[in-house]
């Protein structure tokens, strides 16, 4: 018996609709009991006579071969010896399945047998990838990422300044600011000198560019370049808790000046001339509005974010969060020549992220299927590596959420990563892209559902994550029920032919419909393996005097959506 990275699950799934949705159980997405069928003429490209079990580094023999390959993409280069070179040639997946990754990845939704034929069919992957990264949904699905980095809330930061930081990562990931230039702006934003303070604000700026905290003593030794940084209440028509931040110049006046130096990163001193020698008060004119401050004050105040961009390791944090977004695993500790190649990359384009990103993209780590096949081992540790085959994914809940809702014709709306609740001032709501409800209020009810999901976090008591278990599959359950019942004939899910006639339960209506929901959903036929399961849901349907088509098809429906296959990608 042969393990698949990703096995199907739709034998269970299907045969859960033989009671029309009047009897089937509720099982964690995955569950079920399809065995996988393998693939008698694909080999998965594993060499049965490499375990994957040496983990060393490349011989001469490999990169030899590695070189006449003549390869073009420098992760592949990269990675070749500790592939190609111990005899690995990973299958490429085909567009259908290329063609969910990248959505999903670039996009944020899983696409509809529709967007496969007009976007997918006839492109080649490196067009496909082009394509979807010149639309706004790339540069959006970023900014949410983003978003989870700095902590966005409008329950402790100026709205303002979100949506400024927040334009600032769009820049960077429309090729208009290099990444050494937004980190050395991100670093003392206000929206992030708003949500922190005090050593915190050391242990976040590490954590955002050099992809880990700062010890006790990097904390204490830093904190100094950011010393001078305050807040004050501020009145805001359209948020009732703003604060504003400014430049408390009194925090390193003599004879306080060795309150803003620190000697960790070589030696600094960040002191801002007082405006009004001696003043005391705090609402004085040595106090600052950070709106106000000059050109030649905010480079002398940037210091931290240039010295962070100056890091060791700040290119390496920035690809192993590049190569984990798209690959689902850490490929730089994996494969440490990927890294570097990348890091090297980086540096040579000036710190063009989208050029580093568009290179994952089109490597074979990412392009790879991972339908790849190897032989059971109980033991972890003895599988093939992660980079022997393509990416596995769980869909995010708000991705899951919108692609479900798109299939089922529903318009859920959507939630706002910069701003979990908008907080309202005396002349309304500030500008969020919360759907309104009639009152004006917003609408938070697809925040909510994807709450319970693991999205649309708060970032502050709750945190992005990829939810599994029985809550998380109840309340899909939950969800799929409604979706599914409540999908018109206009949703690209709902089976066609029951337009024409809406009672033919004939056994090649039944098929039709299950195939048409399916793949409506998941781009490919119900495969062969699953045909005794599905010929079970169509037998029991038709023996079942209270069985519609149409029910047929909202059971099926709801448990293509729900199923693995759907939310793994």
């Amino acid at each position: 018996m042969k393990r698949t990275v990703l096995w199907s699950t739709v034998a269970g799934m299907l045969a859960g609709t033989s009671a029309c949705g009047g009897g089937s159980e509720d099982m964690p997405p995955g569950f079920g009991d399809g065995t996988d069928p393998g693939d008698a003429d694909d080999d998965g490209g594993e060499d049965d006579d490499d375990s994957g079990e040496d983990d060393g580094g490349p011989e001469d023999a490999e990169l030899i071969l590695c070189d006449q390959l003549e390869l073009d993409n420098v992760i592949d280069r990269a990675a070749c010896p500790f592939i190609q070179g111990r005899g690995v040639e990973p299958p490429q997946a085909d567009s259908v399945e290329f063609c969910r990754r990248a959505y999903v990845d670039l996009l944020g939704v899983s696409p509809t047998d529709r967007d496969y034929e007009r976007d997918c069919k006839w492109a080649t992957k490196d067009e496909l990838v082009d394509d979807l990264m010149s639309r706004p949904e790339y540069v959006l699905v970023s900014q949410r990422m983003w978003g989870d980095v700095f902590h966005y809330t409008s329950n402790i930061v100026n709205y303002e300044y979100i949506a400024d930081l927040d334009a600032l990562v769009g820049e960077l990931y429309q090729g208009l600011v290099s990444y050494d230039v937004f980190a050395e702006l991100a670093a003392t934003h206000p929206a992030f000198l708003g949500r922190w303070d005090g050593n915190d604000l050391v242990g976040f700026n590490f954590m955002a560019f050099l992809g880990r905290d700062a010890n006790p003593a990097e904390r204490l030794a830093l904190e100094p370049l950011w010393h001078q940084w305050a807040e004050r209440d501020a009145a805001n028509p359209m948020q009732s808790n703003a604060r504003n931040v400014v430049l408390d110049t009194r925090q390193c006046a003599a004879p306080n000046e060795a309150d803003c130096y620190s000697d960790y990163w070589g030696e600094h001193t960040i002191i801002t001339p007082q405006p009004m020698p001696g003043d005391a008060d705090p609402n004085g004119a040595n106090v600052i509005d950070q709106a106000e401050l000059s050109a030649e004050q905010w480079n002398t105040l940037r210091l931290p974010g240039r010295l962070i961009a100056e890091h060791a390791t700040f290119y390496e944090s920035y690809v192993d969060r590049a190569l984990r977004r798209y690959l689902g695993y850490d490929a730089g500790a994996e494969l440490p020549t990927v890294r570097q190649a990348l890091v090297d990359m980086l540096e040579a384009n000036g710190g063009n992220v989208v050029e580093i990103d568009r290179e994952i993209l089109s490597s074979g780590l990412y392009t790879a299927s991972h339908q790849f096949l190897e032989e059971d081992a109980a033991n972890p540790d003895d599988w093939a590596p992660p980079y022997w085959h393509g990416p596995v994914k769980q869909m995010g809940a708000e991705d899951w959420l919108r692609s479900a809702a798109r299939l089922t014709g529903q318009d859920l709306g959507s939630c706002d990563h910069r701003y979990p609740t908008v907080q309202q001032g005396p002349q309304g709501l500030h500008p969020h892209a919360y759907p309104t409800m009639a009152n004006g209020a917003p609408d938070y009810d697809f925040r909510d559902r994807a709450q319970l999901l693991g999205g649309c976090p708060d970032h502050v008591t709750q945190f992005r994550e990829a939810r599994t278990g029985l809550i998380a599959a109840l309340t899909q359950a939950t969800l799929t029920t409604e979706l599914c019942a409540a999908a018109d004939l206009d949703a690209p899910i709902y089976p066609l032919q029951f337009i024409e006639d809406p009672g033919d339960k004939s056994e090649d209506a039944l098929r039709t419909a299950a195939n048409q929901v399916y793949s409506a959903a998941m781009v490919r036929p119900i495969p062969e393996f699953a045909e005794e399961a599905l010929m079970e849901g169509i037998s029991g349907c038709r023996d079942d005097l209270g069985c519609t088509p149409a029910d047929f098809a909202i059971e099926t429906c709801r448990l293509t959506l729900k199923a693995a296959d759907f939310l793994f990608y």
